[in-house]
């Protein structure tokens, strides 16, 4: 029987970012699911369904969590507006509120890396260019990444208010656990392997600061992103790189 298990809130535990930390975290942590969906097969696991974005289902949908892993919104930079403003805007901002309101202790926000959209272009783009360092200025070119800025800035806020927040800048993560179909510069850089994944999250529930961002990708040879503050902070250590994949 497991004994003092972190118990850890999942939003959005359905989609390919949930799953991989599903049966990445699972052993470890006892989990409470979250998504719109809630799958027939539910492997044991205890499950609940939830629309981030209606303010009336979140009261108590938290209670008695100690940390929340907060991945559910509109994934799709090309969203229309309205969806990207009710599902991540508004969405975040009410689970922000109500862990704070449950009493849950730590908060990890699914960041993106095209909180650094322009940069990450430009980088690509330009042979020699200095990797892109996590005190960055913010670079969004689209609602998406708007959202992203818009995340760590409320994690900032609420880490004054007394919830800890650790915002990862995810990179691409795919459901085969390979770039291979996807092969392009971006994905040869910004490739986040399902194990390097759980590992930045798993660093995350166990980080004490009260507010802190980090990179979450493999260890791409191509990378652009500059991993050093990362693994000071958060202790990540990325095992993969997506050039050993081809």
């Amino acid at each position: 029987m497991k004994t003092d298990v972190l118990k850890v809130g999942v939003t959005g535990a359905g989609g390919v970012i949930g799953s991989a930390l599903v049966a990445g975290l699972r052993a470890r942590f006892d989990l409470k699911l979250f998504d719109l969906h809630v799958p027939q097969e539910k492997s044991g696991l205890s499950w609940q369904q939830l629309d981030c974005a209606q303010a009336e289902s979140l009261p108590g949908a938290f209670d008695g969590l100690d940390a929340i892993i907060h991945l559910a919104g509109n994934p799709s930079p090309t969203a229309k507006m309205a969806d990207t403003l009710r599902n991540n805007f508004l969405a975040t901002s009410l689970v922000f509120e109500a862990a704070k309101v449950a009493g849950v202790k730590k908060l990890v926000f699914a960041s993106s890396n095209f909180y650094h959209q322009r940069d990450i272009s430009l980088a690509l783009r330009s042979a020699g260019r200095k990797r892109i360092t996590l005190d960055a200025c913010a670079t969004p070119d689209c609602t998406y990444a708007q959202s992203k800025v818009f995340g760590e800035n409320l994690g900032l806020h609420y880490s004054y208010l007394g919830l800890q927040c650790i915002a990862l800048r995810i990179g691409w993560t795919v459901a085969s656990d390979t770039p291979v179909p996807y092969d392009s510069p971006y994905m040869r850089a910004m490739f986040c392997s399902k194990r390097d994944l759980v590992q930045a999250f798993d660093k995350a529930l166990a980080s004490r600061a009260d507010f802190l961002t980090a990179f979450a990708i493999s260890n791409n040879r191509t990378r652009v992103f500059d991993l050093d503050k990362t693994r000071e902070q958060l202790g990540f250590e990325p095992q993969d790189d997506s050039a050993s994949y081809f």
